[in-house]
């Protein structure tokens, strides 16, 4: 399954400057990369916490701003890639998005190797497995076990087949993408649309019901 790429930058420590001055210099040491002022300022005055942009060049020309901010108060130190937004067309396609997200991962990377400050990058994507969506092994278990009965969304046997992976989704949700489940039956297992989304829909159904009645 083929998704937008997702991109979470960790640093150790900030410097007095923050992300900022991290952009600045991160831009300044690499080429093709240019980190602007103004516009960063402003992003982050909208978000509230720590944001910038670093934009993404060719040949002299700005191709992309990539979109840098701290989503989450309490890790302060861990960024990610909310968006990548072009200059010169209105959207970018999928695959142009991934080309310029992974371009960004690879240089800051690079620049982190040789830099004073340390930190990580990590890249979920472009290419998910079931693996990707469903990591707990257990509960990916479930999931599959369910997939594979002879009528998984209609005969009362195999429907509880999936509410068995929902309920365990429930009391073991670790970091399954359940938002992705619906892609993943549309592209790889080839469900039509309709038929995804009612499954996705009755996942979230299920764990909100088992929520309400945890507090009953």
């Amino acid at each position: 399954m083929k998704a937008h790429v997702e991109i979470k930058v960790g640093v150790k420590q900030l410097p007095s400057g923050g992300l900022h001055e991290i952009l600045t210099d991160f831009a300044r040491e690499t080429q093709g990369w240019e980190f602007p002022v103004e516009p960063s300022e402003d992003y982050q005055l909208h978000n509230g916490r720590a944001a910038g942009y670093a934009i993404f060049m060719r040949d002299g020309s700005e191709i992309a701003a990539v979109a840098i901010a701290n989503l989450d108060a309490k890790q302060p130190n861990t960024f990610r890639v909310p968006n990548i937004v072009p200059h010169a067309n209105s959207s970018l396609t999928m695959d142009e998005y991934n080309a310029i997200g992974i371009a960004f991962a690879d240089a800051f990377r690079h620049w982190l190797k040789k830099a004073s400050i340390r930190g990580s990058v990590d890249v979920v994507g472009p290419n998910r497995t079931l693996a990707d969506v469903i990591p707990g092994e257990r509960t990916r278990k479930f999931f599959e076990a369910w997939v594979h009965t002879p009528t998984p969304v209609s005969h009362p046997s195999d429907l509880y087949a999936l509410d068995r992976f929902i309920c365990h989704l429930f009391r073991h949700p670790g970091k399954t993408r359940v938002w992705e489940i619906e892609p993943y039956l549309i592209h790889d297992l080839s469900w039509k649309a309709e038929t995804a989304r009612w499954v996705v829909a009755r996942i979230y159904s299920g764990l909100e019901l088992l929520r309400v009645d945890r507090k009953f």
